[in-house]
């Protein structure tokens, strides 16, 4: 890396005196690439937000709601005698308490393990869902009637002969529901595809339901113009970016100290207010 302090001078600005973190005698390419990798973490929050309405900068109290998700609020620790104990994070913080980056990174293990379902969900047993462009969560239940409804009315001997018009009913309702995805019309021809792919959309609710503390639209998610692949390669990056800025700490400690950041809440880190890091640095 050519010249470091410059490169650090403009990371930190130009009103902070780089002279405390020069003395410390730790290695300024460490420091250098570790705020780097603080500002590509914000730049991926503020996409991530932009993009899919997710905040990946959680507050105290939502984290605490998302306690109730098992995976995220039991966590394993090794005592002296090196037997693992596994403690309840309802049991040990308080609703207020800082969110920590290993905090932040269980959520995020978690969040993409079920979108990661999700995505496989849809590509290996559903990758011609029909419904997928312009379903809602609040459509489940009035579709789960029709095609029930339907499929009475249908019969095994009579089909369609004497309850002709209540079916004409039926479609129409539907196709108001999903005017623009005309493979699913008529519905009195379609009805077994569509009960069979309301069982996709029961597990995205499900999914949905589970995270919405974070506010998590993922009916909205499946049908981005990308799908769902580039919130689960952003909140990837994210996650190995912040176990290598703590990996990398190791060997700058002072020079983290300095500049504010701390493991133990994930404020500072997401917020130049705290932490100033100009993102062309």
């Amino acid at each position: 890396m050519r010249d470091p302090k410059r490169i650090l001078r403009k990371l930190l600005g130009a009103e902070i005196n780089i002279e405390p973190f020069a003395k410390t005698g730790e290695p300024m390419e460490q420091m250098v690439t570790t705020f780097r990798d603080v500002v590509k973490c914000r730049k991926i929050r503020d996409y991530v937000q932009e993009q899919f309405g997710i905040n990946l900068f959680v507050s105290p109290n939502v984290f605490h709601s998302l306690l109730e998700i098992p995976q995220i609020n039991y966590i394993e620790t090794t005592k002296r005698d090196l037997e693992v104990e596994t403690v309840s994070l309802k049991q040990t913080r308080a609703s207020g308490d800082p969110v920590t980056i290993a905090n932040l990174n269980s959520l995020l293990r978690e969040l993409y393990a079920n979108l990661f379902l999700i995505k496989e969900r849809i590509n290996k047993d559903f990758p011609n869902a029909v419904l997928i462009n312009e379903m809602r969560a609040e459509h489940i239940d009035p579709v789960q009637h029709f095609v029930k409804t339907i499929s009475v009315l249908h019969g095994n001997l009579t089909g369609y002969l004497l309850t002709g018009w209540k079916v004409g009913r039926i479609d129409k309702d539907f196709k108001s529901l999903f005017p623009n995805t005309i493979k699913a019309h008529p519905l009195r021809s379609t009805f077994p595809l569509i009960e069979h792919e309301l069982e996709l959309y029961r597990d995205v609710l499900k999914t949905q339901t589970k995270w919405k503390a974070i506010e998590l639209d993922l009916f909205a998610i499946i049908q981005h113009p990308q799908g769902i692949n580039p919130l689960l390669e952003n909140i990837q990056e994210i996650g190995n970016r912040l176990w290598q800025i703590i990996y990398q700490s190791s060997d700058i400690r002072q020079c983290i100290d300095l500049a504010g950041i701390d493991f133990g809440d994930i404020q500072p880190l997401f917020d130049n207010d705290k932490v100033t890091l100009n993102p062309s640095g």
